[in-house]
């Protein structure tokens, strides 16, 4: 059994460490002069170091923008700060691996250095307090944590768990093979993040970008010249230093692990903080609240007057003056101001109901619409936080410390308008509350979690309601494309005698499962539809007696009766089809669906819905994985061999060949090779993608010249333009000669095969951009676009409206139109044309529209060609881009942007408040499609009459 140390033992073991720690600090000292720079010399670290924190040793991270910007990260460790340069910063995502390299050790006193180092002076710039906390060996701090972080770190393999503001969770520093401790002025390591319940897709340095102390900008920080920061070295480490030189005992007061409210002000623009999508209800010290299916408001309160700002920028005080009224007395009578976050819903029966209900009141403006509203349609606002409290900011409080000032604040003065968000412990109880009282869902909350403006957070999870029901089957549709025996199947329900359309579904099923539903179907077949009343289908219906049983899982019903994003599972032979009635509440927890499944879907073995599961290997190789792993039913045969080519290739060697039949093959190189930094999707992971989407995208794109924009180092990297094929272009990639306007003869490439398509993404190109006619005759138009480009100074939502506006127009002349975002800022409008329409006219069809809605709301949209005479806040009507030879972005396409966002067909009853075009990226919009097929072929399917436009110009 080990000796104790003697009390003289201890503290000569405590005088070598500080002595230790003195010397550390030579090089720093060496490289800095101390009568220019304001950093912390080290003295008063020297002193502190005999006495080490019980409870996790302290870390910081820096950004500091110096010769180049990057992110410093340092960790308390015998008396000083080892600290890494980290160029890109951290990461929460577990496949991305940060280089760190490692420079000299500082001194603790350094953690609280925020400022400006001056120029010409070693590491020159400004510098910021990114994050702060501390940080342990094991995910509870232990008493021999500091042993076992030495360990780590001297075998180069370095567990660590951050108990942060920002930083959460287990990651490693690993010391790279060949970079021997001490053997390199700089040793270089991997910077990785492990795999639970903190980790993530989003980029933490992008969502974060000011102090965790001060709440401020670099700019701001480089603005300060004289450094007047709260807990900077010109507080502390200043009192240290002076103490120091002074030989006094006195110490420096301690930081505390949250900055005290006082010296922080709110930024004047505040964005709410964002919930992540959850898959099940966490445990530990969480909370959790609703999720009503309203609108999101800050809550700008005063005596005087209070705003209701949505998530974008709109003032709703005028659409809601009941709400706005009730705010302002509440603070009013409290005596002071306040912002506070909640949630505005419609109201019936003094209960919260779905959006529809509210969305009559959102964009009115007429007060007597706006009066007539307010009597028939009541509405409250559900608070759930605050953010100030009189002068107390309360961004950098815990929840639970929030959650208390709102109850002290608010508690006494609910109403029928101004009510408490409810709150409690127990997820798996408001879950099922949740089911009942039909809620969209619950929000969980990390009792310790800050607030973060415009931070879509790990701490915050939303979780989201599924309800399953079982519906008998009264018909199917014809399939589209090269969709094989069916397109969807009809549901319904028997209420007494009658039989009620449900809606109908193509989603869920595989390509054997829709060959099984068929079989089964096709002996049903009648003249007639079963329904009480015959449903409209997009595509050619096959009625049938309802006989077959299938369960279904969707969103809600809506208040129509039909079923939202209804997704097949399987069918039920336990249960006959007089049997199905609407179920009142027909719900269980998304986080009880492999349970359900196993006991309810016994009977599913003839059409059983695909097991989704993620290749091996493939996250590993590629950097990300799609969303989507199994191959969706549309997908045809041979693009789904193509598809298992790509996913070997991306787990082994990363280039190769692609065989598509018939002698036809593709050499692919670089599947590694990241395009999109942030998230570290692939060059593999853009070829998987558009081999899933192909059933969709290839559709738009045959016979048309393609124009491609080439990224062959990532989206960051140079980039070219490329219209002409090469003369080295593979035998199977189809090249067609294009005689411009000018006579001149061309070579170039043409859409509407998967080899072609490939090919352009091993090229470097990200997106597929098609001309808007076809071969062979590129001087008729297919469609009209309207291009919504936002200035600099236009958010997103003045897009959505000035959308809603060309809609409007639309409807007035009798014009239809499908809708996709961009895939970056903006929104692109597509009028389909009849065969024959020249190019002129597709663009004068375009101006008519785009010239209206500028003219009838001049402030929001411009027409005007040059942006030297545009208005940063207006968007851009641009009705120029169908003139022959231009492109946009094609729908399904991915865009050069970070987040790898996808160009995405939307419908128009989508374009309102809660609309963010970011949510559509490569990783969650296959999800979407596999639930809400094809709608961009649906738009474009019915053409619009030139002679109807003609006549209502006429008019």
């Amino acid at each position: 059994m080990a000796r104790a140390k003697t009390p003289r033992e201890s503290a000569g073991a405590k005088a070598g460490k500080t002595k230790a720690a003195a010397e550390q600090l030579t090089e720093y000292r060496r490289k800095r002069d101390f009568s220019r720079t304001g950093e912390p010399d080290g003295g008063a670290s020297v002193k502190t170091a005999r006495k080490s924190p019980k409870k996790g040793v302290r870390f910081v991270i820096q950004k500091h923008a110096a010769s180049h910007l990057h992110f410093d990260l340092r960790l308390e460790l015998d008396g000083v700060m080892k600290s890494w340069a980290v160029p890109k910063g951290p990461s929460i995502d577990p496949t991305v691996k940060r280089l760190a390299m490692q420079v000299e050790d500082h001194p603790i006193d350094y953690n609280t250095f925020e400022g400006t180092i001056p120029a010409g002076q070693y590491g020159g710039g400004t510098v910021m307090l990114w994050d702060r906390g501390t940080y342990s060996a094991t995910p509870e701090p232990a008493d021999d944590d500091e042993e076992l972080l030495r360990a780590g770190y001297t075998k180069g393999d370095f567990k660590i768990h951050f108990h942060g503001e920002r930083m959460h969770g287990s990651y490693v520093l690993v010391r790279m093979k060949g970079d021997r401790f001490g053997s390199s002025d700089k040793p270089q390591w991997l910077f990785i993040k492990h795999r639970d319940e903190y980790a993530g897709r989003e980029d933490i340095v992008e969502q974060h970008d000011t102090s965790v102390v001060t709440g401020r900008t670099m700019e701001e920080i480089a603005a300060d010249k004289k450094g007047k920061v709260w807990d900077t070295n010109r507080g502390d480490a200043a009192e240290a230093r002076k103490a120091a030189r002074s030989g006094t005992n006195e110490q420096p007061r301690k930081a505390s692990a949250r900055a005290e409210p006082g010296p922080v002000k709110l930024p004047k623009v505040l964005d709410p903080m964002f919930a992540s999508v959850g898959t099940a209800i966490p445990r530990g010290d969480w909370t959790f609240e609703p999720k009503y299916d309203g609108v999101r408001v800050l809550a700008f309160c005063t005596a005087k007057d209070a705003r209701l700002v949505t998530r974008n920028g709109h003032d709703k005080s005028r659409q809601f003056p009941e709400i706005a009224e009730a705010l302002r007395k509440v603070a009013s009578s409290a005596r002071r101001d306040f912002v506070l976050d909640g949630e505005v819903v419609a109201l019936k029966n003094d209960e919260p109901v779905r959006f529809q209900e509210l969305q009559g009141r959102m964009h009115v403006t007429d007060d007597s619409a706006i009066a007539r509203h307010r009597e028939g349609s009541p509405v409250g606002i559900c608070l759930f936080d605050i953010l100030l409290d009189g002068k107390d900011p309360l961004l950098r409080e815990p929840w639970s410390e929030r959650r208390a000032r709102l109850e002290k604040r608010i508690a006494t003065r609910t109403s029928s308008v101004v009510r408490l968000g409810d709150t409690g412990s127990d997820g798996e109880k408001l879950l099922a509350l949740a089911n009942k009282q039909g809620w969209e869902g619950i929000i969980a909350k990390r009792r310790d979690s800050v607030y973060e403006p415009g931070v879509r957070s790990r701490t915050w999870l939303k979780l989201k309601i599924e309800f399953r029901q079982e519906f008998a089957v009264g018909g199917f549709t014809e399939p589209r494309n090269s969709r094989s025996h069916l397109g969807a199947i009809l549901l319904g329900y028997y209420d007494g005698d009658d039989f009620l359309y449900a809606g109908h579904t193509g989603g869920g099923f595989s390509r054997q499962s829709l060959e099984d539903m068929h079989k089964l179907l096709a002996p049903l077949e009648r003249d007639t539809a079963p329904f009480n009343v015959t449903p409209k289908t997009n595509e050619r219906a096959h009625w049938v007696k309802p006989k077959i049983v299938v369960e279904v899982k969707f969103s809600e019903w809506t208040a129509d009766g039909r079923l939202r994003q209804p997704i097949y599972l399987g069918i039920r032979t336990d249960k006959s089809a007089r049997e199905i009635t609407r179920e009142a509440m027909s719900v269980q927890p998304g986080a009880k669906d492999p349970a359900m499944a196993k006991t309810k879907a016994k009977a599913s073995k003839t059409a059983a819905a695909p097991k989704r599961k993620a290749l091996p290997g493939l996250a590993k190789a590629t950097g990300k994985l799609i969303a989507l792993a199994t191959p969706p039913a549309t997908l045809r045969a041979d693009a789904a061999r193509v598809l298992d080519q790509i996913d070997e290739l991306c787990a082994s060697d990363k280039r190769g060949t692609l065989d598509f039949g018939k002698g036809r093959t593709l050499s692919v190189t670089n599947l590694a090779k990241v395009f999109f930094e942030s998230t570290s999707h692939t060059k593999g992971d853009l070829l998987r993608y558009y081999t899933l989407i192909s059933p969709f995208i290839l559709p738009t794109v045959t016979d048309r010249p393609l124009i491609l924009k080439r990224f062959p180092n990532g989206i960051h990297g140079q980039a070219f333009y490329q219209q002409n094929a090469s003369n080295d272009t593979p035998d199977g990639v189809r090249v067609e000669i294009v005689t411009n306007d000018e006579g001149e003869r061309q070579r170039r490439m043409v859409g509407g095969d998967l080899l072609t398509l490939l090919y352009t993404i091993q090229l470097g190109a990200v997106s597929v951009d098609p001309w808007h006619s076809r071969l062979p005759k590129l001087d008729y138009a297919d469609y009209s676009i309207i291009d919504l480009d936002p200035g600099p100074k236009a958010k997103f939502s003045r897009v959505v409206q000035i959308a809603q506006w060309v809609k409007e127009v639309l409807d007035e002349l009798g014009l239809h139109a499908g809708i996709k975002t961009s895939g970056s800022t903006g929104l692109h409008v597509y009028m389909p044309l009849p065969p024959q329409t020249p190019n002129d006219a597709a663009t004068l069809m375009a101006q008519i529209v785009a010239e209206r809605v500028a003219r009838e709301h001049p402030k929001e949209a411009t027409v005007k060609r040059f942006v030297k005479d545009r208005g940063d806040a207006t968007v851009y009507v641009d009705y120029l881009q169908n003139i022959k030879g231009k492109t946009v972005a094609g729908a399904y396409c991915v865009r050069a942007r970070e987040g790898a966002t996808v160009s995405t067909p939307i419908e128009w009853d989508e374009l309102d408040e809660r609309l963010d075009p970011r949510d559509f990226t490569i990783d969650s919009v296959m999800e979407r499609f596999a639930e809400r097929g094809d709608i961009w072929a649906t738009a474009m399917k019915k053409k619009n009459s030139l002679k109807k436009l003609v006549s209502s110009k006429k008019k």
